[in-house]
């Protein structure tokens, strides 16, 4: 009786952490103009509905301009990923740096300690205007 208690209790629990681990996936390549964006800080976060936002992940893309970020959390809310990009491409002079923020599909973000899907966000050219961009001094 004992032991089925325990069983039962520890199956529970088990299936309650592997519900809440959840993991998301993003690559793609930076450009600015027809050149690669290397050495870009490139960060992955969950912006959560209550209390302060998780970082996920961070990196900076190669001399090619790619990058490749994973992350996760253990939660029993829904992830809200997003994907933030800190240049200076098309910048001038001006001080700090450009802050663009773009949301993760929901899609990619699976209930899995590891990524099930990656998101492919291809090849962005920073030279855009993205609508709400920000300028950020600390990265």
């Amino acid at each position: 009786m004992k032991a089925s208690l325990i069983l039962v209790f520890g199956v529970l629990i088990a299936g309650a952490v592997a519900f809440r681990q959840q993991s998301v996936g993003i690559r793609g390549r930076l450009l600015c103009g027809t050149k690669p964006l290397a050495d870009t800080q490139v960060k992955l976060w969950n912006k959560n509905k209550l209390g302060s936002d998780d970082q996920l992940a961070a990196a900076k893309t190669d001399a090619q301009g790619n990058y490749e970020l994973t992350g996760g959390v253990g939660s029993l809310f829904g992830m809200n990923v997003h994907f933030k990009v800190y240049h200076d491409c098309d910048d001038g002079v001006k001080p700090c740096q450009r802050k663009v923020d773009l949301k993760v599909p929901d899609q990619y973000v699976t209930r899995s300690s590891d990524v099930q899907k990656f998101f492919d966000a291809g090849t962005m050219n920073m030279e855009f205007g993205f609508p709400d961009e920000e300028r950020s001094c600390i990265n």
